[in-house]
């Protein structure tokens, strides 16, 4: 438990920077950069907010509805910025607009799926997400920037172990231990690519792409 703590207390120091650095570099850059850097900022708050109530032993799982659908918004609205093609872009935002109003009726048929963890929400927030991260990698094959190449490649894993963690039913403990340990870790590795990012393409830039 005591290197759990490490690493997800760890995850949320590096997460405060990358916040600060991009924030800081928020006017030079164009929108998918300042679009990521609001995700950051929301990410952080969430991440406070649960903190917060887990000391204060109150119930926390609602938030995980706030960051699976504000987290699919940003990083579509991302994703959409980044693409070069005009179907791709129409077809992220038709995505979103779906998603959501699916997602409206779901909780207004099933209200009770407010107070723990939704696997249809998951899957139709991350499963878009993993999708455009594919046809990202399929873009920098053919243009050759390397922009974003770092955010996107550990958004990728973390995503595809944190899809795995909330979607599996009864696994034994040890197993879900093994995951929760493996998704906390994906997440350090994650920040730690977003801060390499920020560093290698972003810190002396005045635009980029």
């Amino acid at each position: 438990m005591i290197a759990f703590d490490f690493i997800t207390g760890s995850s949320d120091l590096i997460l405060a920077v990358n916040t600060i650095l991009y924030f800081k570099s928020y006017q030079k850059n164009l929108v998918a950069f300042k679009v990521f850097s609001i995700y950051l900022l929301f990410y952080f708050i969430i991440q406070m907010i649960t903190w917060y109530l887990f000391e204060q032993k109150l119930d926390n799982l609602f938030l995980s509805h706030y960051y699976f659908i504000g987290s699919f918004v940003f990083l579509s609205i991302f994703f959409s910025e980044i693409f070069e093609k005009q179907f791709i872009k129409k077809l992220i935002y038709s995505i979103i607009a779906i998603n959501l109003i699916i997602l409206s009726l779901h909780y207004y048929f099933y209200p009770e799926s407010y107070n723990k963890f939704n696997t249809l929400e998951v899957i139709i927030t991350s499963v878009p997400l993993i999708f455009y991260s594919i046809l990202f990698f399929y873009q920098k094959i053919i243009d050759q920037k390397k922009e974003y190449i770092y955010i996107v490649s550990g958004f990728f894993l973390y995503t595809l172990c944190s899809t795995l963690l909330f979607t599996v039913g009864n696994l034994p403990s040890e197993i879900k231990e093994i995951i929760w340990y493996s998704n906390a870790i994906l997440i350090l590795v994650y920040q730690i690519l977003i801060f390499i990012e920020w560093y290698k393409h972003f810190r002396k830039k005045e635009v980029s792409f």
